[in-house]
């Protein structure tokens, strides 16, 4: 079993920078008719953050991108497609089967369900089976203020202004603190999310809306990994709660085993 025994623990920290004007949308619309058109997402003081469900679903989707542009979707391997319910890695009917074959045997049927889910849930989670990583709310960390930006929106049939509006953005610059833990990863778990976790580094993954407008660039600084295993090491943290440090080397060999797998080779 792989949630009911605290074999490890990583937690990865970092402080993540806008090189662009970033727009994480707070939804609807404000009943002030001073505000912004489209605000962004703010603490209850008027501090810009990042919900943790933004960053860990675009984190998600681009290693499920990439999983699949290597292996085909089986028990075990490839990434399913969590918003089509025709190409999950379980079916609502099949998960109706299988707790009806196993509703006496919890353990059997956390198993089954385990082993039928694609490398993807298994790490990030399904409806079936919970998550192993949580990312905490970002929040801005410099005291960046909100901008707010012109906009117009174009009638494409009359090639001219439809209306115009305003947004807010999250100007260039600002510093936003990552916190991340997973738990009960296997090496070749760990390298796929440290996987996304290095595209995010290199700026490879666009955060928000607004990113045809040239929103949404983002970068990691500041990266560190700490990682704790083993009984001894567990203890010291049970009694101190501080986890050693882990070179991120270490980290990148796990991404190795990893792409070494999805290329073909022995599990």
């Amino acid at each position: 079993m792989i949630w009911n025994k605290f074999e490890n623990r990583m937690v990865i920290t970092a402080e993540l920078v806008a090189e662009t004007g970033l727009r994480i949308g707070a939804g609807g619309q404000s009943a002030d008719p001073t505000a912004s058109d489209l605000p962004v997402m703010k603490t209850p003081d008027g501090q810009p953050f990042i919900p943790g469900s933004s960053l860990r679903g675009v984190l998600r989707s681009h290693v499920e991108r990439i999983v699949r542009a290597f292996e085909a979707l089986g028990p075990g391997r490839g990434a399913c497609s969590p918003t089509n319910t025709a190409e999950w890695c379980i079916k609502s009917d099949d998960i109706k089967r299988i707790r009806e074959q196993l509703r006496n045997e919890p353990e059997k049927l956390a198993q089954e369900i385990f082993q039928k889910s694609c490398r993807v849930c298994r790490v990030f989670g399904s409806p079936w089976l919970a998550s192993r990583v949580r990312i905490a709310d970002l929040p801005c960390i410099n005291g960046a203020q909100v901008e707010t930006r012109d906009a117009v929106a174009i009638d494409r049939e009359k090639e001219t202004v439809a209306n115009k509006y305003d947004f807010e953005a999250v100007p260039v610059g600002s510093k936003f603190a990552l916190n991340i833990i997973a738990e009960n990863l296997n090496e070749l778990e760990r390298g796929l999310l440290w996987l996304g976790i290095e595209e995010l580094q290199r700026g490879q993954i666009l955060l928000g809306g607004f990113k045809s407008r040239g929103l949404g660039w983002v970068k990691l600084v500041n990266l560190r990994i700490h990682f704790v295993k083993g009984k001894e090491e567990l203890c010291n943290y049970l009694r101190t709660g501080e986890i050693p440090p882990l070179e991120l080397e270490k980290a990148h060999s796990w991404v190795e085993k990893l792409l070494h797998e999805l290329a073909g080779g022995e599990k």
